[in-house]
């Protein structure tokens, strides 16, 4: 089944695996996670449409990323609270199989944005494969995923709250989103309980640091 046309208010996710620049260097592993990040997700998708008839989830991928939104038939507004639910759900469930792949393991970066979008499947002709994506949404969330400052880190998921009149900060089954700032929600799906949120983001920042330092000491004695 092709991804359905669809127009309104929904969650767009753009999502990129990390490192992959690194990773075209070696083409049989290229080849094995762009695998099974394709199949990860198909198979993921599958199991989550099946048992929901309201809100689909779909994804549009091409090479390294994959553009994530959710549908609540053609031109119906999934609403934010659901949705978000189901997106959260989504992207917890792919990224523990993306780092559980054995020697093809790999992490990503995903932003997620609320608001208008479009996704349109055009008639294909030969040579040519057309699928046309517009809206604030998508763009926000692309926009965000590649930025320069506050750029996102391995293994990092955020919610913009531009557009969001929800407000996750006081429901408990969003407990695992940290406000980090007015504009942004981290969402920490490696976790299962809130309470590891600050010990985890310091060991996080020291295996940075770390790598940091590691690399400092390489190139100033690149010889030892």
């Amino acid at each position: 089944m092709s991804v359905p046309n669809y127009e309104g208010k929904t969650y767009v996710g753009y999502l990129d695996i990390s490192g992959f620049k690194e990773m075209m260097k070696d083409n049989d592993k290229v080849e094995n996670v762009l695998d099974s990040f394709y199949s990860c997700l198909y198979r993921r998708i599958c199991d989550v449409n099946i048992n929901d008839n309201v809100v689909k989830i779909n994804a549009v991928a091409v090479s390294d990323c994959a553009v994530l939104f959710l549908s609540n038939g053609e031109r119906d507004d999934v609403d934010q609270r659901t949705g978000l639910l189901k997106m959260l759900s989504f992207i917890n469930s792919v990224n523990r199989e993306f780092i559980n792949l054995g020697p093809y393991s790999f992490m990503t970066t995903c932003s997620i944005a609320y608001g208008d979008f479009s996704f349109e499947n055009r008639k294909d002709s030969d040579h040519i494969r057309k699928n046309c994506l517009r809206g604030p949404a998508y763009v926000a969330a692309y926009l965000d995923n590649e930025k320069e400052t506050e750029r996102m880190k391995p293994g990092e998921c955020r919610i913009l709250m531009k557009g969001l009149t929800l407000e996750p900060d006081q429901q408990n089954e969003f407990a695992l989103l940290k406000k980090e700032s007015r504009y942004y929600r981290y969402y920490y799906w490696m976790l299962n309980n809130s309470r590891e949120i600050p010990q985890f983001k310091r060991k996080y920042s020291k295996t940075y640091e770390e790598m940091y330092v590691k690399l400092m000491k390489l190139l100033r004695n690149p010889c030892l």
